[in-house]
């Protein structure tokens, strides 16, 4: 139907332009048609001045008005002006087309146009101007909007109105984005106006809907730079820049600058967001709007969300998982901030940095320990555990108080009966019970054996060691010991001077406890925050232990100590009523002989008096950390560990499913080991309770104490090796396993 309205025209005796108005699907088809027909093309391009200049209209009617003159000029095509008056809006569209409509010329003229269906219907009321002189297809749909780009911000899309005009006289239709200055805000088509970098990434990126504060016009800028480059592909970018794919991974190395590709992962992680397994990444990402933010978001976020929320726990473990690699002094700003709240501090602390550990271990000690420590700092909840003793008679004593020791040192506080007990001990001085720790060693198998002497450690730290050797896969045998006194390392170090075979010393305990070495203060902080070091520093051993072992270099690893120390001493600010002639030893723990004294607490050996109790002598500096020289039992009593490669695939079982009680005499149970042990053991409510071997694999235990119907977890040791965990399910006579009765006793 067009071409046949121009087909009339074209024999017509019409002297005026005939307007050919069509929409974006017929564009092309009729440009060809044209062709065909032998039309010659006028393009409003040409009569742009410059790149980016608007045609000069005016030139263009007077050619249309004297193209007569050359017979080539007798059948032509105005292509681009429907676009054009488009982009100048309704008035000047309106204009210049009445203008065309009344133009007197010599020859046939087609003007086709897009864009301007409306402005030519408006052209109707003109009663001469009627079909012979137009055609507008039915569906003249015109279906373009423009992103006009300041060419401050960068040369990208269309260089210039000229640029346009070209490409739209070729057929483009849809979004076309252009570098021009002219103010095209009267335009018909939808205009988007990119002033700045983030209006660009927006054009180019389809669906991009971050916020504008997520980065500087300079971040922007940059990449709007590579967008361009990657035809506005932005997982492009993100691919050539490493954020393809594993956006989790690296986490720290990612975050840790104020570059533009530290920004650009930021981006990522926002864009991406929906794919990050992290939920407490997400959470962050979802309250972060700013890149400057992220870093502190990222460590701060989980103060803000109770330890109740049925989030937390999640949020919890991915929260460090991502700030494992963070250092000290970003995580001492989270430390800061976390001490709003104090009720809930202690749930947000990790026990991954030293400064979190310290700060773990003030709160426990202001504020008393809670369930979830054992999920918060591991190695803190493994030291307080009771460690029962296997020394002879005087097990229960060391188990009980080692257990009220280890309470007291992390509450910071002395206990009155707990006072009252050293100083009774400091009188009996039970410990001499005990075998020397040469004893133990002599008689030791010491055939590739490696001894390594870790000054100050004492028994208190057993519970610690012995779940240490567990994940590191170890057999351990411990064998309780008593240091020479007085507990100073002089008197105490002729195990290491006389071993022939491969040896080492380790200082850093020792140091920690009472050496300006050790970076810590009583007088600056009088709160226990040292065993955090202490902690490390023994984790480190056990480490190398297992390092050793497993490479084969020795085949025992000997743990050993000169002595160990006391908190508590110092806590108690106790000072005896005679002067010290070693000023500033010992802190007064320990001096030389003389005669006479009172001092029923103080034991006499070596030519040194020695304090049991928590006194020192006067005029002694008082200590700063932790003290030995004495002879309280923490001092005296020393460990002797034995670590090997641990045995595998031996199980445990109960024989019986159940076992009957007598309120009475207790229960007795059957073990099944599936391989032949020696001194085999059940530890239950922190008693030890040895087995009769029945034979290579079956071992009775009698147990007293159990009187009761109920369930009780119990361990079962081989030796000091931790070998299985059994629940003993006791049963009253009935059958039940509450049994009424039994309960009454």
């Amino acid at each position: 139907m067009s071409i046949e309205a121009v087909d009339r025209y074209l024999f017509s005796s019409i002297k005026a332009p005939f307007f050919l108005v069509v929409g974006d699907e017929q564009y092309k088809d009729v440009l060809a048609k044209l062709k065909e027909s032998g039309f010659n093309f006028i393009r409003v391009s040409d009569y742009c001045g410059s790149d980016d200049r608007l045609p000069d209209i005016d030139r263009l009617i007077e050619r249309l008005r004297t193209t007569d003159v050359n017979a080539n000029d007798n059948k032509l095509v105005v292509i681009g002006l429907g676009e054009y008056l488009a982009l100048r809006g309704d008035n000047i569209a309106k204009s210049i087309l009445s203008q065309l409509k009344d133009l007197n010329i010599g020859s046939k003229k087609v003007i086709l146009l897009r864009g301007v269906a409306t402005q030519i219907r408006h052209l109707q009321t003109d009663p001469r101007f009627d079909n012979r002189r137009f055609f507008v297809f039915d569906k003249a749909n015109c279906d373009l909007s423009l992103t006009l780009v300041d060419s401050a911000i960068g040369q990208w899309g269309l260089p210039g109105v000229k640029a346009l005009l070209m490409s739209l006289e070729d057929g483009l239709y849809g979004n076309v984005v252009v570098n021009t200055e002219i103010n095209l805000d009267k335009a018909l088509f939808t205009v988007h106006i990119i002033n700045d970098a983030y209006d660009g990434v927006k054009s180019f990126v389809s669906g991009f809907n971050l916020p504008r504060s997520c980065g500087s016009n300079e971040q922007w800028a940059k990449l709007l730079e590579e967008l361009t480059q990657y035809n506005g592909s932005l997982d492009a970018v993100f691919e050539k820049n490493g954020f393809g794919s594993n956006l989790e991974a690296d986490f720290y190395s990612r975050v840790a600058g104020i570059e533009y590709w530290n920004w650009l992962y930021f981006i990522a992680l926002k864009s991406k967001s929906n794919t990050l397994s992290n939920n407490y990444l997400r959470f962050v990402l979802d309250n972060t709007d700013c890149f400057e933010d992220f870093k502190t978001n990222v460590l701060n976020a989980i103060i803000e969300v109770p330890h109740t929320d049925k989030r937390f726990c999640t949020f919890y473990a991915e929260r460090k998982k991502l700030v494992e690699k963070f250092p000290e002094s970003d995580i001492a700003d989270f430390v800061v901030n976390n001490r709003k709240n104090v009720a809930e501090s202690i749930y947000k602390l990790t026990d991954g940095t030293k400064i979190e550990r310290e700060e773990i271990i003030a709160w426990v000690s202001k504020n008393g320990v809670i369930p979830q420590i054992a999920n918060i700092y591991p190695a803190l909840s493994d030291y307080l555990k009771t460690y029962v003793f296997n020394c002879g008679d005087v097990s229960d004593l060391l188990t009980e108080y080692f257990d009220e020791y280890k309470k007291q040192k992390v509450s910071n506080k002395l206990e009155a009966e707990f006072i009252e007990k050293v100083e009774n001990l400091a009188k009996t001085r039970v410990f001499n019970r005990l075998s020397t720790r040469n004893e133990i060693i002599d008689g030791l198998n010491k055939d590739g054996t490696y001894l390594y002497w870790l000054d100050s450690l004492g028994v208190e730290y057993l519970a610690f060691i012995e779940a240490l050797a567990r994940k590191r896969g170890l057999s351990i045998s411990i064998y309780i010991a008593r240091a020479n006194l007085p507990t100073i390392t002089s008197i105490n170090r002729d195990f290491f001077d006389n071993w022939e075979g491969e040896k080492e010393k380790n200082d850093q305990l020792d140091e920690t406890k009472h050496s300006d070495a050790g970076g810590y203060n009583f007088e600056n902080n009088d709160l226990p925050i040292y065993l955090a070091k202490e902690l490390d520093i023994i984790s480190s051993v056990i480490d190398k232990a297992a390092t050793e072992l497993v490479l084969r270099h020795c085949k025992r690893f000997l743990l050993v100590s000169d002595h160990g120390a006391s908190r508590l001493a110092v806590l108690r600010r106790k000072e005896e009523k005679y002067e010290t002639d070693t000023k500033g030893e010992h802190s007064g723990r320990c001096c030389k002989l003389f005669e006479p004294y009172d001092l029923p607490f103080a034991a006499k050996e070596n030519g040194y008096l020695v304090l049991a109790d928590y006194g020192r002598f006067k005029g002694s500096r008082a200590a700063s950390v932790e003290v030995h020289g004495g002879a309280s039992l923490e001092e005296v009593v020393v460990p002797v560990i034995e670590l090997m490669l641990k045995r595998s695939n031996i199980t445990v079982e109960m024989v019986e499913e159940f076992v009957t009680v007598d309120f009475r005499t207790g229960t007795e149970i059957t073990l099944f080991i599936n391989s032949p042990v020696k001194d085999v053991a059940v530890v239950i409510n922190n008693k030890r309770y040895s087995a009769l071997a029945l034979d290579n694999n079956h071992y009775k235990v009698v147990l007293p104490d159990t009187k009761r119907a109920g369930n009780y977890p119990a361990d079962v040791y081989m030796g000091d090796d931790l070998i299985g965990n059994i629940v003993i399910k006791a049963q009253g006579k009935s059958g039940k396993v509450n049994d009424d009765f039994d309960d009454l006793f």
